[in-house]
């Protein structure tokens, strides 16, 4: 199978990857060149339907964004997405995308096939998303992954603070795993501990003033995260701690 990817981003660099490693002959390019089984389009979204266009009708077409509608690739009639969901750095040897779920969307029935089977052979695992609702799984992985930051940072924030920045690992590995382990295995709704679920509003109250005196940032985090909190737990313990969410608390 000959592959060409376009596009020498972080997800296209870490598919050109994973194809080598499967031993299938994978170039990384900018354009669309030579005579290949298969195109993937890895560029930013706004720029996909102009590569699309550019690519002579011949190979499977696919893309990579989890958000871009299938049609974007026209003219195309055999087309697909496979949408990795998982976080890529920079600069990796690794091969980072083994065994993350990849979202599959495809024209047809046999197109959805292949890149399912294009999605094996890189060490992924496959999932159907009909087009209809995509981007929702995309939406779910950018909870699942960017939007954990701002917990986790503000939380080695605090570590820092303490002098214990040396010790993130040992303190919040535990925690952390332990928190996205009980989460799926719980499912919705997952159930939450913490200050917050036991309603204990003059430990909340303590936090946010120690917080406030490291930086503001790090205490209207902790606010707008507990608010988020609130649905998760009893609706007693979520009035008991509301108060001290505010702005102005």
């Amino acid at each position: 199978m000959k592959l060409t990817v376009i596009g020498p981003g972080r997800a296209g660099t870490a598919i050109h990857q994973h194809a080598c490693h499967a031993g299938l002959a994978s170039t990384l390019e900018r354009t669309a060149t030579g005579d290949v089984d298969i195109v993937l389009i890895a560029v930013p979204d706004p720029a996909v339907a102009e590569v699309a266009r550019a690519i002579p009708v011949g190979p499977l077409v696919g893309m990579v964004s989890g958000s871009v509608p299938l049609g974007a690739l026209a003219p195309h009639t055999h087309a697909f997405v496979m949408h990795p969901m998982q976080t890529i750095q920079p600069n990796r040897s690794e091969l980072q995308l083994t065994g993350c779920a990849a979202g599959i969307t495809a024209t047809d029935a046999a197109t959805a096939q292949a890149a399912s089977d294009f999605a094996h052979l890189l060490g992924m695992n496959p999932v159907p998303v009909a087009e209809a609702l995509r981007p929702l799984p995309h939406i779910a992985s950018v909870f699942a992954s960017n939007l954990l930051l701002p917990s986790l940072v503000s939380a080695m924030e605090v570590l820092a603070a303490a002098g214990l920045d040396d010790e993130r690992e040992v303190i919040l590995g535990p925690l952390i795993r332990r928190a996205v382990d009980n989460a799926l295995a719980e499912g919705i709704p997952a159930a939450a501990t913490g200050p917050v679920a036991r309603g204990d509003l003059a430990t909340v109250q303590l936090h946010r003033q120690r917080l406030r005196l490291i930086n503001a940032q790090l205490d209207r985090a902790y606010a707008l995260l507990s608010t988020a909190l609130l649905p998760l737990v009893s609706p007693r313990s979520a009035a008991l701690v509301a108060p001290a969410l505010g702005p102005d608390a």
